[in-house]
């Protein structure tokens, strides 16, 4: 074979392996690295390595090609059936300014969905089935097409953001429903800092009632774990702007493989950790499952948690956000969410419900002194939650939070709705 057909075979081969990386089925640059050193020795070998390499050449170019065709062919379809839960479907990073993120805008899917534990475990034994309707707006939040101005705004993690229930029962629209208040969420899975940050954008584009109120959820099983940004001052965020900005949507494109998501999860199904999940047992002997590390949190000492260098930054993210909020007029209500384990204390420890239980958290007692702080208010639910969650157990035998999930379930939404507008809205 001549130097020049091996020339065009080795360019052909190296370019199908770029199309794969390129699509997003490789996400390493080792496995083309490897692809490489065939294709590099085509043109230096010589005897019968250099007969046999070219049918090897030719063997990657083609499975190179098909792969990459089969994976644009299958992103419309195979894509969600990946997924468990449709607010996996599509979060990517804010092209403009990658450090907070959204969900594609416009979307409005339907599907039965289970919990974040049970697919952790990978047990369909341990799975609450339940179907879940998802919606988001123009801009990438979970909210219906709506004229009216909003007088409460939601913000907070995949709590607030309503994660493993179905639309209608997620407390930001029993506000509505229930309580005639309109609401706008502008929740998402993050912590403070990214909250912030997206409250800061997104303002000038909210149409909001004259002096709106808002309610900011704080999670204690991880906002702990949040690194935080590195500036506070609006004017310094880090902006993209033309090439970058196509270079994060670039990269949501590759992450968004159906091949690669595919292959990620075999991966994470052999290397599952099954112990970081606890399964426990209700009296009539259904399984209900805690999540390890966030029930850390929610044991660990006030003093624990004001030494921990990302607290310092929670602080300082709660004083930007009152100022950011006083110049706005927005009256802000900060809620602590307790963790699962917090109020179902007696089931995780197996043994009956103290009182003591209701004891507010280090978290709590923190963020608390935090808030008092930054002149801000703020509310420790746990001992209500506590008190509703035994009452929902004692008289209907049901959970505030899904069995399989670490997020609150239909009966979590409406305790919270119930208090944010008792306790907050109308106090």
């Amino acid at each position: 074979m001549t130097l020049r057909l091996r020339f065009g075979l080795a360019v052909l081969a190296l370019a199908a392996t770029g199309t794969l990386y390129a699509e997003g089925v490789l996400k390493t640059g080792w496995i083309e690295a490897a692809l490489v050193i065939p294709i590099g020795l085509s043109l230096v070998a010589q005897g019968a390595l250099a007969r046999f390499l070219p049918n090897i050449l030719i063997l990657i170019t083609t499975i190179s090609l098909t792969l990459t065709a089969l994976d644009v062919i299958l992103r419309p379809t195979l894509g969600r059936r990946l997924h468990y839960t449709p607010t996996n479907f599509s979060p990517h990073r804010y092209p403009d300014l990658p450090i907070i993120a959204r969900w594609d805008a416009n979307l409005n899917l339907d599907m039965v969905s289970y919990g974040d534990l049970a697919a952790m475990i990978g047990d369909p034994g341990l799975q609450e089935r339940r179907r879940i309707a998802f919606q988001t707006d123009e801009f990438g939040f979970r909210n219906r097409p709506r004229n009216e101005p909003a007088d409460v705004l939601i913000l907070g993690d995949s709590y607030s953001a309503g994660t493993g229930t179905t639309d209608e029962e997620t407390f930001a629209r029993l506000l509505e429903t229930h309580y005639d208040f309109h609401t706008y969420n502008l929740s998402y899975p993050g912590g403070p800092y990214e909250q912030f940050i997206t409250f800061a954008v997104e303002w000038p584009r909210l149409k909001v009632t004259s002096r709106p109120r808002m309610i900011w959820t704080f999670y204690t099983g991880n906002d702990m774990d949040d690194l935080g940004g590195e500036t506070w001052d609006l004017s310094q965020l880090p902006w993209r702007h033309g090439l970058a900005v196509w270079q994060v949507k670039f990269k949501t494109y590759r992450n968004r493989s159906p091949l690669n998501q595919w292959m990620e999860a075999l991966r994470i199904k052999f290397k599952r950790q099954p112990s970081d999940v606890i399964v426990r047992s209700l009296p009539d002997g259904q399984p209900i499952l805690f999540f390890k590390n966030q029930e850390t949190w929610g044991k660990q000492s006030r003093l624990t948690v004001e030494q921990h260098p990302n607290f310092e930054k929670i602080k300082r993210t709660l004083a930007a956000m009152r100022e950011l909020t006083s110049e706005r007029h927005v009256g802000v209500t900060v809620l602590i969410l307790p963790t699962k384990g917090e109020v179902y204390r007696w089931l995780l420890d197996d043994r009956k419900p103290q009182p003591e239980d209701s004891n507010a958290s280090g978290f709590a007692l923190a963020v608390l002194e935090a808030c008092k702080t930054a002149q801000m208010v703020c509310h420790d639910t746990k001992a209500y939650l506590i008190s509703e969650a035994r009452r929902l157990y004692d008289t209907e035998g049901k959970l505030l939070w899904w069995r399989d999930d670490t997020h609150i379930g239909t009966y979590g939404h409406r305790a919270i709705a119930s208090y944010v507008a008792d306790h907050v809205l109308n106090h």
